[in-house]
């Protein structure tokens, strides 16, 4: 429910004035994020904003890669999920990893067979977008690799939120940070919640996105993660 640390973004959801006495109430993980994850940020040399970021990708993630037994990508889009798993077979050739990607085959029967590669010691790549995000218990030895290639911006589609953006401008608000920034950090939220399901479980989760680091917004971003131990890369 929460949105960069604070709940206002609910409270503009829903309709309530965070200031009308309204109690909330964030209660405190069980997980122990420092010793049990790793948040690393990479020094990828471009944003994905840049016409090279999806080219330089299959590079990046075949490092990033390279000795993990369960892994999940995360994208932000199909088409950009498809041009990467192509290249990424292409320099797989040889090499035993399994890679699923969604829509290739039921989600279901994607995951069942991610679940029994793993259960068969086999290396198991998931590629998936925003649906992979949320609603996805990968337990213990099934995910302990988690890439996050892009920040989960919406683009506003629906006239709704158009009209909603058009609204705050209007009273002299920023759309960008007073919804696009609020929404990306709840995404991000639960992108990095796929990684520890149980208290037992370890793993690292690695965020190709530069921006979580170069950006003014990006600190805000970073913070409402849970507190993984950080690997800055410069």
């Amino acid at each position: 429910m929460r949105a960069l640390n604070q709940f206002t973004y609910f409270c503009r959801q829903i309709g309530l004035d965070e200031n009308d006495g309204t109690r909330f109430l964030a209660l405190p993980s069980p997980f122990d994020y420092q010793n049990n994850a790793r948040l690393v940020v990479p020094n990828v040399p471009y944003e994905p904003q840049h016409d090279k970021f999806t080219d330089s990708l299959p590079a990046l993630l075949l490092e990033y890669l390279e000795g993990e037994t369960s892994s999940l990508v995360l994208f932000s889009s199909y088409w950009q999920m498809n041009q990467v798993a192509e290249l990424v077979r292409k320099k797989m050739k040889g090499n035993k990893w399994g890679l699923l990607v969604q829509g290739e085959a039921s989600r279901h029967a994607i995951l069942e067979r991610h679940r029994k590669n793993c259960k068969e010691g086999k290396v198991s790549i998931l590629f998936g977008t925003g649906s992979f995000s949320e609603g996805l218990d990968l337990p213990g030895d099934q995910l302990t690799n988690l890439i996050i290639t892009k920040i989960p911006f919406a683009v506003p589609t629906s006239p709704v939120e158009e009209a909603h953006s058009e609204y705050i401008e209007s009273k002299g608000g920023n759309p960008f940070l007073q919804i696009s920034v609020p929404e990306a950090s709840k995404k991000l939220i639960q992108s990095a919640g796929r990684l520890l399901r149980k208290e037992s479980d370890s793993g690292r989760v690695v965020v190709l996105d530069r921006r979580i680091v170069t950006r003014r917004y990006g600190k805000a971003l970073l913070d409402s993660l849970p507190p993984f131990k950080r690997v800055i890369e410069y």
